[in-house]
């Protein structure tokens, strides 16, 4: 079975470094970017499975990434999901939902929870109709370890 791609977008390398082996662990190849910049080449070069995506980063905001990725076509139908350890407000939520993003995650994040959100994304994405036949296609997700883990 092929591996799920996430593309993992964080400034804060304590943040990256604990959710990528945690990932990692669960079934998923994880990609790193620790701007905005390198977020958008690896996401246009690479094609990731779900974008896991910071809203503070040193170039530009995750919700400027994020509007970029749906005003592509290419890059449009890969799930976004924003975490942040500082922006917990209805407005910022609001926001990313605006602009696609299919979930926004707080600090301290439950590895249990992460890895169910990103299934859950993952599901939703493969039963879209494909653009080259109009049929949906399923594809087999991994599973999460349940054991009881947080991050931040």
């Amino acid at each position: 079975m092929d591996r799920n791609t996430i593309l993992l977008v964080d400034d804060n390398s304590t943040h990256q470094y604990s959710l990528c082996r945690h990932l990692e662990r669960s079934g998923f190849d994880v990609l790193q970017a620790h701007t905005g910049l390198e977020a958008l080449e690896l996401t246009s070069t690479h094609l990731p499975d779900v974008v896991l995506l910071d809203i503070n980063l040193p170039d530009m905001t995750g919700f400027q990434i994020c509007e970029k990725l749906k005003a592509d076509p290419s890059t449009e139908p890969i799930p976004v999901i924003f975490h942040s350890a500082t922006h917990d407000t209805q407005a910022a939520r609001v926001q990313a939902t605006d602009l696609g993003a299919v979930s926004f995650l707080n600090y301290p994040i439950s590895i249990e929870h992460l890895v169910s959100v990103v299934q859950g994304a993952l599901l939703k994405s493969r039963k879209r109709p494909s653009k080259s036949d109009g049929h949906s296609e399923e594809h087999e997700t991994p599973r999460a370890d349940t054991s009881e883990r947080h991050v931040g």
